[in-house]
């Protein structure tokens, strides 16, 4: 096997297992938003509901003459958490916040490249730069369907772990988002099917090396009314 091709291969499987993980590894502000509002939500109901205090013994019958008394059975003591979760609430409410423009221009863009672009910017702060509408040879970027996502310090192990990750993550949402396809380090990545590798272009912009390529079915455009979510979206 050419050594090029071992060294390619290996780093799309590199891309393809972060695929399984990457929404354990996420992070971002928004994330953080929801995971705090659960955790205090719990904590307020841990508060309220404190188990009773000093239950009164239940009084024994007499014995028989002549029989030793009968030990009462132990109680069963139930812990604060067992408490709880027998007195929860029915109706646990799932909190989905509505995302904010990110760093992406939405000028030319459409719906789901919008909301794919709203999402990676909320979820991954490392992320500065993202370019969307442009004049370009292919239909991509003049018909809004598609966004450069630039990685810093892409030379690094972390650079290319984050972009790993991102990359990851939008494969992993491409049904969700409308993703027709990522190209990332000269790997391209339908959003259903088998990865490939691009030709080699000559330098490491048009090999997508210092940003991840990422496409949608584009979805119409915005006409103001959307509400854009990590899980759905409203217009």
């Amino acid at each position: 096997m050419p050594a090029n091709l071992a060294a390619r291969r290996g780093r799309a499987t590199k891309v393809l297992i972060v695929r399984r993980d990457v929404f354990a590894k996420g992070r971002g502000r928004w994330l953080a938003v929801v995971v705090s509002l659960v955790v205090s939500g719990g904590m307020i109901y841990a508060q309220n509901a404190a188990p009773p205090c000093c239950a009164p013994e239940p009084s024994r019958p007499p014995s028989a003459q002549g029989e030793e008394p009968t030990a009462a059975p132990e109680r069963v003591r139930l812990s604060e958490a067992e408490l709880l979760a027998a007195s929860a609430p029915v109706d646990g409410r799932v909190f989905d916040l509505a995302l904010p423009p990110g760093v992406a221009p939405e000028g030319g863009l459409q719906v789901n490249t919008i909301w794919a672009a709203r999402a990676l910017s909320a979820l991954f702060p490392e992320i500065t730069t993202i370019g969307g509408y442009r004049q370009d040879p292919l239909k991509w970027h003049p018909n809004g369907l598609a966004i450069d996502v630039m990685i810093p310090n892409y030379h690094s192990d972390e650079g290319i772990e984050l972009g790993n990750q991102i990359a990851g993550y939008v494969l992993a949402n491409a049904k969700r988002w409308g993703v027709l396809h990522v190209i990332w380090r000269q790997g391209f990545y339908p959003g259903i099917g088998a990865p490939s590798w691009t030709a080699d272009y000559g330098n490491e912009t048009l090999n997508h090396f210092d940003h991840i390529h990422i496409a949608t079915i584009g979805g119409g455009y915005p006409d103001g009314d959307e509400t854009y979510y990590i899980g759905s979206m409203q217009s």
